[in-house]
């Protein structure tokens, strides 16, 4: 990710006639004064390189040719300049670039210029893992994965990540985040603020369309993270990254993720997911002593839901629950079900006689158990569920077996 940098183009004052220059010394020149400062109060990320610099001018005003500059940095160890001592150009001007380490924090690098006080730079390392840029919904960003952007691990593996971050209104949002490259094979996390994950997706079409949409329905408005990666480790490359809304439905047997406040009315049709009687299908994320509730009701269809858990070890999805009449004379569906570990559900939304179509409505709710665990913040995320073992995560539809 590259940070948006203030950048001050040098002001050249006009003049007319030879260039001016003030008494100078064995140390070159003596400056009157500095101006067309640039790079002042940037950040970067560890890793990451700063241009700064300015113009030298002479004691009647004009740019000033051969003023000696030399520059440090303190604390030492935060960064290095190179060059780390100049003189200025014909024009005056003075430009060096800063090479920041892994120190993070504020640090400042110093021109000395015979003549004028000290110019000081008051610059920031920032950590990549723990930065979000924001982003607002319908805004197109060109962004690319970095060397210096966050490298989280998987295993032996590593992944660099940019991170943005996504504030949604109150109440319940649906939207479709898309990433696409020439470059690399995408991929996307969506994680709530507080760093647990919520949704991924590798491909729009597995192995042939490598973009990557996430489409997920969100429950609550509040702040979220959007993670644009890669499928393949340590990969570099430009992309393009936008989110919008969409429409509330999980129709026409798509991915889509749901999170817990959700509620839509949809329908089952004949063109919807047909691997058992016609159905809907979503999946979310959930933690350790999480209760998932889960009704579906219609006055058309005998509603009937069914709740998998992702077996990584097996390669496929594993019944936990299963629902037909919430009560005797009561047609609609209700699943509740006590998370025993974090992982991956896979939720089929169907009707109990085979070959029925018509409209219903899921509503779904978590209420967090007292020993539930809250993930880390992002740089911290636990990634151990990030692709199903046979390949792509989309794999599981047609590649992936559901008991």
């Amino acid at each position: 990710m590259k940070l948006l940098r203030r950048f001050v183009p040098v002001a050249l004052l006009g003049f007319g006639g030879a260039l001016a220059c003030g008494g100078g010394d064995s140390t070159g020149p003596q400056a009157g004064s500095v101006t067309g400062i640039f790079g002042d109060n940037d950040s970067v990320f560890t890793g990451g390189t700063l241009p700064v610099g300015f113009t030298v001018l002479g004691g009647n005003g004009s740019p000033l040719p051969g003023a000696h500059v030399t520059w440090t940095v303190a604390p030492v160890a935060a960064a290095s300049v190179t060059p780390a001592t100049q003189s200025s150009d014909n024009l005056g001007n003075v430009a060096t670039v800063v090479h920041v380490n892994s120190t993070l924090g504020p640090f400042t690098v110093t021109a000395s210029v015979p003549g004028v006080s000290p110019i000081a730079f008051h610059l920031k390392v920032l950590d990549p893992c723990a930065y979000a840029l924001s982003y607002t919904l319908g805004d197109t960003v060109a962004g690319s994965l970095a060397h210096t952007d966050c490298r989280v691990a998987l295993g032996a593996a590593h992944y660099f990540y940019d991170y943005y971050k996504l504030t949604l209104p109150a109440g319940q949002s649906s939207i479709r985040i898309n990433m696409s490259s020439t470059d690399f094979d995408t991929y996307l996390d969506f994680y709530a603020f507080a760093g647990n994950q919520l949704g991924s997706n590798d491909d729009i079409q597995q192995t042939v369309i490598q973009n990557s949409q996430l489409d997920i329905i969100v429950g609550q408005g509040g702040d979220y993270v959007i993670g644009a990666n890669s499928y393949d480790p340590d990969t570099v490359g430009n992309y393009t990254l936008t989110a919008a809304l969409r429409p509330t439905t999980v129709s026409g047997c798509k991915e889509v993720w749901l999170t817990p406040g959700a509620t839509f009315t949809d329908t089952i049709r004949t063109t919807d997911c047909s691997d058992v009687p016609y159905n809907d299908k979503v999946l979310f994320w959930m933690q350790a002593s999480d209760v998932i509730r889960i009704a579906e009701r219609s006055t058309v269809i005998n509603p009937l839901l069914k709740l998998f858990n992702a077996n990584f070890a097996a390669q496929r999805f594993d019944s936990v629950a299963v629902n037909d009449d919430s009560a005797s004379g009561n047609p609609n569906a209700y699943i509740a079900y006590t998370v025993p570990a974090d992982g991956l559900y896979l939720l089929q939304i169907g009707a109990a006689t085979p070959g029925d179509t018509g409209q219903y409505t899921l509503a779904f709710d978590v209420n967090i158990g007292p020993s539930a665990r809250r993930a880390a913040p992002v740089d911290r995320v636990p990634r151990v569920l990030r692709v199903l073992p046979n390949g792509a995560f989309r794999g599981w539809k047609k590649r992936v077996g559901v008991n």
